[in-house]
């Protein structure tokens, strides 16, 4: 299935560093349309994107102190994005590189900088490159954060997502053993952690697409037996 890219839509903005105070201009994600069950979407949980530049513009990078994080974290300026500075121009990927090594700078938690790392290796895929590094980055910051045991997250969520980095990595062992970690508090279905378990013990590390009945099931909320 194919997205039409008219369907989503990039602005340009003008954002102030939070870490420098530098202004500069940079492009937002603006629009992008609603989940529907054809919404590709993938086993490791995320939303496929038709460019790359679109998962790029998720982030900014300043052009004076090159700091580089979420978008949502730099505030709105008031100049607009003709007169001030224009963010570096790197590749997407790339971009995520410079937030990994941000997050690293900054100590954020090892939940956020596995989150980022995922995200970088999807980001890779939708640019055509490999996007490897970023998968096993995103391995050992969840295994890490999984290792905290003040971290309040919902450890059986990603106790799957982990389970599915294992499996991309070709890591079957590993990626059982994670998915019969998860429960009822994953929100996903059985036929989903059941598929997935399958899978990795017929050695099966590709990229998986969900059918439309678990996007409606995990995405949209429609009911379904979970694990």
């Amino acid at each position: 299935m194919t997205t039409n890219l008219s369907f989503f839509k990039l602005r340009q903005i003008s954002v102030k560093c939070p870490s420098c105070e530098t202004p500069f201009a940079t492009f937002e994600l603006a629009r992008t349309p609603q989940v529907t069950a054809q919404t590709p979407m993938e086993a490791d949980l995320h939303r496929v994107l038709p460019d790359a530049h679109l998962r790029a513009a998720l982030i900014a990078m300043c052009p004076s102190c090159i700091y580089t994080w979420w978008l949502s974290s730099f505030q709105e300026y008031h100049l607009l994005p003709q007169v001030v500075a224009d963010s570096p121009p790197v590749s997407p990927s790339k971009k995520f590189a410079h937030a990994v090594h941000s997050g690293r700078q900054f100590e954020v938690h090892a939940v956020d900088q596995a989150v980022l790392a995922l995200n970088g290796y999807w980001c890779s895929r939708e640019e055509g490159v490999d996007g490897k590094k970023f998968l096993q980055l995103a391995k050992v910051q969840l295994i890490q954060a999984l290792a905290d045991n003040d971290w309040s997250g919902n450890r059986s969520r990603y106790a799957y997502i982990l389970g599915e980095i294992h499996r991309l990595l070709g890591e079957f062992g590993e990626a059982r053993f994670r998915y019969e970690q998860v429960d009822k508090m994953a929100g996903l279905p059985l036929e989903l952690v059941d598929r997935m378990t399958m899978f990795a013990a017929n050695g099966n590390n590709n990229p998986v697409r969900l059918p439309p009945h678990m996007v409606e099931a995990i995405f949209l909320n429609k009911r379904s037996a979970t694990a």
